[in-house]
């Protein structure tokens, strides 16, 4: 099949539609979160919640969008959201992938606690592969490309009913807010080196798996008990029901900062916000020391026998 990208409508924003479609799945037409059921969890790595989001963006988005989900354990991102004929037309063109084409989505959530904030508010385990604004996928040929990434966070807390649970509060973040060093990101996802050989036997090794720790959107305490979507893009509101709520800047160094776009639903009528300047809040006590592992402290002298 040939494509003309001339006689063609620009096509909408993805992330943008996906942010539309879990928000009103999750939150009620006044923006109270709405109660749903997941399926039990099955193993260690297994994900309802991140199916479930799988599930409702291939339900809602139209037949000429797919809707991907990683197939096994341990993959970023979670699901691919793409338009096959968007992406054949950058592919020919040479251009650059964007997100009228496709993205990923890597899911992130943590449980609300007891004093109604989320948890791990200051920094969040990435595992062994850190955020970034584009993201390594493969073609069925096996080729490497480059796409752009978006990081879906949740705040989860239980239901009044039993079994239920309800989304407390969502931010849907463009992977340029969290880090923009594809060089980090190429460095810790690439091939390493284990060790091999250790121990006094021979047949220990140590894998060399790296643990990153990035920032918890959050943890900003105005993102709290609402749905917003964080974009490179100052345009959403001209081609969705979005309404412009307020920039947000990310300092590089001094007087370098990135500036980012933030969106909540039009009907809810969200106020309009000043400028947030680095509203990620970062552990305020991080030192390039780790803590001792597996340390049990006794004191001899207060043990008794018998």
């Amino acid at each position: 099949m040939t494509y003309d990208a001339t006689d063609r409508v620009r096509p909408t924003d993805l992330p943008g539609l996906a942010f539309i479609i879990l928000s009103e799945r999750f939150f009620d037409e006044a923006g109270k979160p709405v109660p749903f059921r997941l399926r039990e969890k099955r193993n260690t790595q297994d994900d309802p919640f991140d199916e479930y989001v799988a599930e409702i963006l291939k339900e809602e988005f139209q037949d000429d969008t797919l809707v991907l989900r990683a197939d096994k354990p341990l993959v970023s991102p979670d699901v691919i959201v793409a338009r096959p004929e968007e992406y054949y037309l950058l592919e020919t063109g040479g251009a650059d992938y964007d997100t009228r084409a496709i993205f990923g989505l890597e899911v992130k959530k943590v449980d609300l606690g007891k004093n109604g904030k989320p948890a791990r508010a200051s920094g969040l385990d990435y595992n062994s592969t850190p955020p970034c604004e584009t993201i390594r996928v493969y073609s069925a040929t096996g080729s490497a490309l480059r796409i752009p990434s978006y990081y879906l966070f949740v705040t989860l807390a239980e239901g009044v009913d039993t079994g239920t649970v309800y989304v407390h509060s969502l931010v849907l973040v463009a992977g340029a807010a969290l880090n923009k060093d594809v060089v980090l990101y190429e460095r810790i996802t690439g091939t390493r080196k284990k060790q091999i050989g250790l121990g006094t036997y021979g047949d220990g090794a140590d894998r060399q798996r790296p643990m990153l720790v990035f920032p918890n959107p959050l943890g900003w305490e105005w993102l709290t008990g609402s749905a917003t979507l964080i974009s490179e893009r100052g345009d959403l509101s001209s081609e969705h029901p979005l309404a412009y709520v307020r920039e947000m800047t990310r300092s590089v160094s001094d007087g370098v900062w990135e500036i980012f776009h933030c969106y909540r639903l039009a009907k809810l009528s969200p106020e309009r916000e000043e400028l947030a300047e680095d509203p990620f809040p970062q552990p305020a006590k991080r030192k390039e020391e780790t803590s001792q592992r597996g340390r049990f402290e006794i004191d001899l002298r207060t043990l008794t026998i018998g």
